[in-house]
């Protein structure tokens, strides 16, 4: 069987407006994309785009892009390309399954054709053969501008082989029986008579037989052995780990490259299943539901994910949380995918009802606080009679007290609204290096009395932003605080503001002990007290910086930390223009 395909031949020129193995890998991730996702998943829309923005530059000329199998190697515009192996082994065994030659995409493809087309070729070809073939699965999507050539053979008939084969007998035997001019034909010589072994020589040969034999069996009883010690060590191996997976109460499921469950455990199949069956084998997307298929999806491999699945009522709602990671072959090629989901629903939960315990709590603190706090400002106004030097100083210290915890009050009730996201912005036109100045000068007698200086490194010129005032002071008094907590006598504290690219960012940078490494994750955390290298006395509720992130976030904006240990700290927030 003789099997002959198309080629295109491309010119220099042509060559050089596109490299066809970049493309050709773009469409590979494409197609994977499309097996393991649904077609709503950002993975996916992101690769199409870029694959059908290579397209249009190549096929801008009016060419079309062609590529097929010659002897198993992948033949791009007829040209050979390279590409990832597990992939070219997929699709070759697609195109042999449905029997083609070689796909063309042509001038004028559209998006939607594209993505039509990979979610076709994404099908097994088994189904594809089933549904009359991939041609007519593109006929039917009416795909006008992707064409399919299906591979053609040339056959040699029997009667054909036949003639060959007699013509090769007839050209044999008549060079035989040509006479060579050279020489004369010799006399046909006597055969040798053929000796006869001696008892000696047979007693000899039956020794070797017999050893050879017993060695042959001793090495094959050796192999046999070693062999099925082997195999009792994978059995009990592989029990083990069915044993473990079986019972293990977190969800484990593995997907292959294919976008194919391969492996899941009872907990998996009870936390994603429809109805109970079994889902193992079955297409990624086919098998679960959209939000059990993003649990699953996207995400860097040490990523930790929270989605909340929604059942009939708020009993059956779940909470599920994923953390997955690749999984590799020796060569480093990615075989798949592992995840590992835990049903954190009742956690979340505990976590409500604690943060409704102290929203509560707070909130019945902080009458009687305020109470507290209006008498003692009356009695050192001297308005309910005359004190002494000691009972003000006293009293100073009682009201300075109240005003922190009342702070600290105030602190947990504007995190309790965020996370409840009950907390509503007043935005207004405000200018934001006002409100930095307005912040800084609050800060004055502080800075003055610990011997700090602070530089202010902006332009006079106003810059107003659509922001809340009021927030947006309380994440500038956090930062500079914290700045002066950590600074030691006689250091420096550095406010900058630098508008571009839509985002205005505000730096407040101090020279004080820093902050390792490891802590820079911890300390937007609520109640996170990193102490390792926190001067004495300066204490902290650990509220400061979560809220900090947290009003910053709700302005659409974001916060970062840089630091080195013994050298200070930056914190830049940034929001938009």
């Amino acid at each position: 069987m003789r099997i002959y395909d198309r080629q295109v031949i491309m010119t220099k020129n042509e060559s050089l407006i596109y490299d066809p193995a970049t493309i050709i890998n773009k469409l590979f991730l494409a197609l994977q994309n499309v097996r393991f996702y649904p077609p709503a998943h950002s993975l996916v829309q992101e690769s199409v785009t870029e694959l059908h923005k290579l397209l249009q530059t190549a096929l801008a000329s009016g060419k079309e892009l062609s590529f097929g199998f010659v002897e198993s190697k992948l033949m791009v515009n007829g040209q050979p390309v390279a590409a990832d192996p597990s992939q070219l082994k997929s699709l070759a065994r697609h195109f042999e399954i449905l029997q083609i030659g070689s796909v063309a995409l042509q001038h004028g493809l559209a998006f939607a054709e594209l993505r039509s087309f990979l979610e076709a070729l994404a099908v097994k070809p088994e189904k594809l053969n089933e549904a009359g073939g991939l041609k007519k699965v593109m006929a039917d999507r009416a795909l006008n501008h992707v064409r399919v050539d299906g591979a053609r053979y040339g056959r040699i008939t029997r009667q054909e082989l036949a003639a060959d084969v007699d013509y090769l007998k007839a050209l044999r035997m008549s060079s035989q029986q040509i006479p060579s001019p050279a020489a004369p034909a010799a006399p046909a010589a006597a055969e040798p008579p053929v000796r006869q072994p001696s008892p000696e020589e047979l007693k000899e040969l039956y020794a070797i037989r017999d050893r050879f034999q017993a060695e042959l069996d001793r090495k094959v009883n050796d192999a046999t052995r070693k062999y099925q010690v082997e195999n009792k060590r994978l059995s009990f191996e592989k029990g083990t780990m069915d044993s473990i997976m079986r019972n293990v109460g977190e969800g484990v499921v593995v997907i292959g490259n294919d976008g194919n469950i391969i492996m899941a455990n009872p907990a998996a199949e009870k936390l994603l299943s429809k109805q109970g069956k079994a889902i193992v084998g079955q297409a990624l997307k086919d098998s679960l539901r959209e939000e059990h298929s993003l649990v699953l999806s996207g995400g860097s491999p040490d990523a930790i994910k929270e989605i909340e699945v929604a059942g009939k009522d708020e009993e059956t709602r779940r909470v599920l949380r994923s953390s997955n990671a690749v999984v590799e072959d020796l060569d480093g090629r990615t075989i798949g995918m592992v995840s590992v989901l835990s049903d954190i629903t009742k956690m979340k939960e505990v976590e409500q009802l604690k943060s409704d315990f102290v929203a509560n709590v707070s909130h019945e603190l902080r009458s009687p606080l305020v109470a507290i706090q209006k008498n003692l400002g009356l009695i050192l106004d001297q308005t309910a009679g005359v004190i002494n030097d000691n009972q003000k100083e006293f009293l100073s210290l009682a009201k300075n007290n109240v005003e922190r915890l009342t702070r600290l009050i105030n602190d947990l009730l504007d995190l309790s609204k965020i996370e409840a996201g009950k907390l509503e912005l007043k935005k207004a036109k405000t200018d934001i290096k006002a409100l930095v100045r307005n912040a800084v000068m609050a800060f004055t007698g502080w800075f003055r009395e610990k011997g700090i200086t602070a530089h202010m490194d902006f332009a006079e010129a106003p810059l107003e932003l659509e922001l809340d005032a009021d927030k947006i002071s309380q994440v500038l008094n956090n930062l500079l605080s914290n700045a002066l907590k950590f600074t030691p006598p006689k250091g420096e504290i550095r406010i900058s503001l630098n508008a571009a690219d839509g985002l205005v960012a505000v730096a407040v940078t101090d020279t004080g002990v820093g902050i390792a490494p490891g802590d820079i994750r911890r300390i937007f955390n609520k109640f996170e007290q990193v102490s390792a290298n926190q001067p004495i006395g300066a204490t902290g509720t650990g509220l400061g910086l979560p809220l900090t992130k947290e009003i910053v976030e709700k302005h659409g904006g974001s916060i970062r930390v840089t630091s080195e240990i013994g050298k200070g700290s930056t914190f830049t927030f940034s929001l938009p223009a």
